[in-house]
């Protein structure tokens, strides 16, 4: 069922007929002589003047000839009226289910509003026809059919609500369009994008958006960090452009620093890979096994050097808990160039240490509340 909710009416939508209308009334005109001065018919004039036809631009080049009033006038009005009757006639295209989708998008909107990607203060129905505009589709329903397109880590726990996922994913999308880049990706290179990506990895002052948004640049890679939502777990989306570069989109979700990096470093595995040559349309719920476990082995094995990880397990530098210490760690994860973070995230994960272990060293990034598109480490 569909409803007009966005304050235009109907009836307040006037027909430039009606002005025609009144310029007769005013001059003492009739339709009759109208028609002759325009040299149409006088059932061509009553049409207009009922609404039943449009001023064209040959008509409204009659009707300065006719009433002395210029052309350009005539057809503005025309170009308003029909502005305004399509404006009304696409409010009155809302369903309710759209309705309800656009409820469920409530986290999403608030942080396109702050992100002035859409109107601020609109009614319901007035932003349902913002983000048809801005994802560039006809209706909201249609942003599960998104879903298929790219290649994705998701939670094997959280539920997914497809409109959500939809809107996410349009976002990375549209993202993805501004960018230019006219480097290609070469696995023989991918060394050297490692060594970029710890370097800056290290830099405690480092822009974590425009920072990795630059390297990955220079190697053929569109990268991109999008706020994740409810609903949508995503923590990284993959995909190929037609132009042969990629776009890689990360999220905060987790807020771990070593979660992210390994995500980024998962993602960049999958490129690595081929698996985003196969197909452009790849989904990675994290249960296709060959492509999740390369994936996830380039990323452990690229972040620590197996060898070298496993001489650190093996040596006897603990602390009283039989646990690797923290200075042991830190020495570690400098001669690795990474994150300490990133050695106490893998002990936790097989289990060598506890996750309440260290836990003022796991670094976290979040979204500054402050400052839109910022992220904060913490």
């Amino acid at each position: 069922m569909a409803g007009n909710k966005t304050g235009i009416s109907r009836d307040l939508i006037i027909h430039p007929g009606e002005t025609i209308a009144d310029v007769l009334e005013e001059r003492g005109i009739t339709q009759a002589e109208l028609a002759t001065r325009t040299g149409v018919s006088p059932v061509f004039v009553s049409n207009v003047i009922r609404g039943k036809k449009g001023i064209s631009a040959d008509f409204a080049l009659s009707l300065e000839y006719a009433l002395a009033v210029p052309k350009t006038f005539w057809l503005n009005l025309q170009a308003n009226y029909t502005a305004e009757l399509l404006e009304f006639n696409e409010s009155e295209s809302i369903t309710d289910e759209e309705r309800i989708i656009r409820k469920k998008l409530k986290n999403v909107v608030s942080h396109m509003r702050a992100g002035q990607l859409i109107p601020a203060k609109q009614s319901l129905d007035q932003s349902i026809i913002s983000l048809r505009k801005f994802f560039q589709i006809s209706n909201l329903e249609n942003l599960g059919g998104f879903i298929p397109g790219g290649a994705f880590r998701l939670s094997k726990i959280t539920k997914i609500d497809s409109s959500i996922l939809g809107a996410w994913i349009r976002l990375c999308q549209i993202a993805g369009e501004e960018s230019n880049i006219s480097t290609r990706f070469y696995n023989d290179k991918v060394d050297q994008l490692i060594s970029d990506l710890k370097t800056a990895m290290l830099n405690p002052n480092i822009d974590l958006q425009e920072d990795l948004k630059d390297i990955f640049s220079h190697h053929g890679i569109d990268f991109s960090i999008i706020m994740n939502f409810s609903g949508a777990p995503v923590q990284g989306y993959i995909s190929k452009k037609a132009d042969g570069t990629y776009q890689m989109a990360l999220t905060l979700r987790g807020a771990f620093a070593d979660i992210f990096w390994f995500t980024l470093f998962h993602e960049l595995g999958h490129i690595y890979s081929g698996d985003i040559n196969r197909t452009t349309k790849y989904i990675d719920y994290g249960d296709d096994g060959d492509k999740e476990t390369s994936a996830d082995v380039f990323a452990r094995d690229k972040l620590i050097d197996p060898q070298m990880y496993q001489a650190f397990l093996s040596k006897e530098d603990s602390n009283s808990k039989g646990k690797h210490s923290i200075e042991s760690i830190k020495s570690f994860a400098k001669a690795q160039n990474i994150l300490p973070c990133i050695i106490i995230g893998r002990l936790q994960k097989e289990g060598k240490l506890d996750y309440s272990d260290y836990s003022e060293y796991k670094l976290r990034y979040k979204w500054s509340k402050d400052n839109y598109g910022n992220i904060e480490i913490y």
